[in-house]
């Protein structure tokens, strides 16, 4: 390649003596066609076209909104619901307060208190801390002045059980005092051994058969032809039923006081 180079530079343009351009070979013209061949193509830089840009613009349709509306339609259904049907309550209960009711120095007009008589040996039985279950745990309160038993709809039954120590009621009766709000409220009233076994043949008897007024009523239950299994030299639990199952209504309330053993 230098050689060929070097011939093309060192080659004459024009004969001096006579002025015409020299014979050229065959060998020098090849020479000269390849110099010139390979020598033009070394020069030129090799041009590429330019690229072809395609740009696509996509406009937005109709189509592509139609899940954000859809999305924020049932968002809105699904909040209106919830905030239109839900409702929250909340059961707030005040330890050692006393109940207006039964704390009240005057009681209500429609209600008669009588005289409790005097009932020698008696024995009362504290119902702070009686247990309520079922429809009975919502709204019903208990105290040392007694028990405010409100049936709720949460369930088919509702109860406040007193418990104690295992206690000898032999030969002796259960006394305490009963109302309703409305009148004709039915309450049931059971007693229950260590063993669990109930007092009565059918659980548990109604000290009131035609329902309670909307005053004071005494109750009193002998502990006389109890059921076999029954023990009772070891009572332990005394159980006010006020719910459907005794043929209460939902909010029908019913309280209880002076609960004694005579």
């Amino acid at each position: 390649m230098e050689a060929l180079k070097a011939s093309a530079k060192d080659k004459p343009a024009v004969s001096e003596e006579t002025g015409a351009r020299p014979v050229k070979t065959d060998y020098e013209m090849t020479q000269e066609q390849l110099a010139e061949i390979y020598f033009s193509a070394a020069e030129k830089k090799p041009q590429s076209p330019p690229p072809m840009i395609i740009k696509v613009i996509e406009r937005p349709g109709i189509a592509s909104v139609i899940p954000w509306i859809i999305t924020s339609i049932a968002f809105l259904i699904t909040a209106f619901s919830l905030f239109s049907t839900k409702r929250v309550f909340v059961d707030i209960k005040v330890i050692d307060e006393k109940s207006g009711y039964f704390a009240s120095a005057e009681p209500p007009a429609a209600v008669v208190e009588p005289e409790a008589p005097v009932d020698p040996g008696a024995t009362e039985v504290s119902m702070r801390g009686a247990m309520l279950e079922g429809a009975g745990r919502l709204k019903s309160e208990f105290s040392n002045e007694g028990l405010m038993l409100v049936n709720t709809s949460v369930a088919p039954f509702a109860r406040a059980s007193v418990q104690m120590a295992p206690t000898d009621l032999s030969d002796r009766k259960i006394v305490f005092y009963a109302r309703g709000v409305r009148g004709g409220e039915k309450l049931g009233f059971s007693l229950k051994d260590k063993n669990n076994n109930s007092a009565f043949e059918r659980g548990k008897v109604y000290p009131f058969p035609d329902g309670l007024s909307t005053e004071w009523r005494r109750a009193e239950i002998p502990l006389e032809g109890t059921a076999k299994e029954f023990n009772p030299r070891k009572v332990i639990s005394m159980r006010f039923e006020f719910g459907s199952n005794v043929d209460n209504k939902a909010g029908d309330t019913v309280y209880v006081k002076d609960l004694r053993i005579v």
